[in-house]
């Protein structure tokens, strides 16, 4: 009867044990995940791909471009300077999203923007990107995350990506903000 009760309570241990590794492991997707760098505003970040500075963050009512595009609403508009980084071509940067909580926001391509711009390696160009967004989400906190995906066969990959933590509610608030025109940056 006792080595029953040893036999279930091994059994019942390594049966913990084998759980609690499922738990620890990685998913499986775990091996092409980018690897993230942080940003902050006024520093210049890298990934492996990818060399960003984001100069400015501001809130307006309405943006507008220097062709005549005007829009009203809700925007974050972030001014960065770009450029791509390593052995790679001239790829665009077209990742460009800010979470705020559970919901993502892609830069809008609307407009003159710096979306889906493209960067040359060791040459920083410069422009904005535009985020309309809903009312309320103005007073939260978000992340920026800026990319190149690359990848063969259609394959969509991140090598690298760059990550700004943003206090929206700290940014300052304008009513009208010109986007940058898209060109080299001025260094």
């Amino acid at each position: 009867m006792r080595r029953h009760v040893l036999t279930w309570l091994l059994t019942a241990a390594l049966l913990a044990c084998a759980w609690m590794v499922s738990k620890a492991a990685l998913p499986d997707s775990s091996t092409i995940e980018a690897f993230p760098a942080t940003a902050q505003i006024g520093e210049e970040t890298g990934a492996r791909n990818l060399v960003v500075t984001v100069t400015d963050a501001r809130i307006a009512s309405r943006v507008s471009d220097a062709a005549g595009w005007t829009a009203d609403g809700n925007w974050l508009v972030i001014d960065l300077e770009a450029a791509g980084a390593g052995e790679h071509g001239p790829s665009a940067l077209s990742l460009a999203e800010l979470t705020i909580g559970e919901r993502t926001f892609s830069a809008t391509e609307r407009g003159t923007t710096f979306a889906r711009q493209v960067l040359v390696t060791g040459v920083p160009r410069s422009g904005s990107l535009a985020f309309e967004l809903p009312d309320d989400e103005t007073r939260e906190t978000g992340v920026l995350r800026l990319g190149i995906p690359t990848g063969a066969r259609g394959e969509v990959l991140l090598d690298g990506v760059i990550d700004l933590p943003l206090d929206l509610s700290t940014l300052p608030v304008s009513s009208e903000i010109v986007l940058d025109e898209n060109g080299w940056a001025r260094r």
